[in-house]
């Protein structure tokens, strides 16, 4: 992935809904008006595979396909970043491509799906440094 993030705390917020941040929610991730601080892991740049780990709730960021669900794990998860031709970045499962995570509104609280990716910018993450 070129232009691949740098190692670090950030907080993540939705392009469509930018005072949106990623934020734990009983077990799953949604979208809230306070992000809680992820530490970014590079486990291969270029292939834009990272972990996320919640330093709030002290959990990793994973997908769960079944539910189409973003939820917390007790073990670190591998997830892979793409980057579109605009530098838009796109949060997805390892290889693949098909489902990526979306934010559908901008209501607290709402529940961060994995499902294929929109026409709308709905599907895009910037991560804002938090240090």
């Amino acid at each position: 992935m070129s232009n691949m993030i740098p190692a670090g705390l950030y907080r993540i917020a939705n392009v469509a809904y930018p005072n949106r941040y990623i934020s734990m929610l009983e077990d799953h991730f949604v979208g809230y008006n306070e992000g809680e601080i992820i530490q970014v892991e590079i486990i291969d740049n270029d292939a834009g595979l990272v972990a996320l780990f919640d330093t709030v709730t002290a959990s990793y960021i994973g997908v769960d396909l079944k539910k189409n669900k973003v939820v917390g794990y007790p073990s670190r998860q591998v997830l892979q970043l793409s980057v579109d031709e605009s530098q838009n970045i796109v949060i997805h499962p390892k290889d693949v491509n098909s489902r990526v995570w979306v934010l559908n509104n901008d209501g607290d609280g709402t529940p961060i799906t994995v499902e294929p990716a929109p026409a709308s910018n709905k599907k895009y993450w910037t991560f804002e440094r938090a240090e």
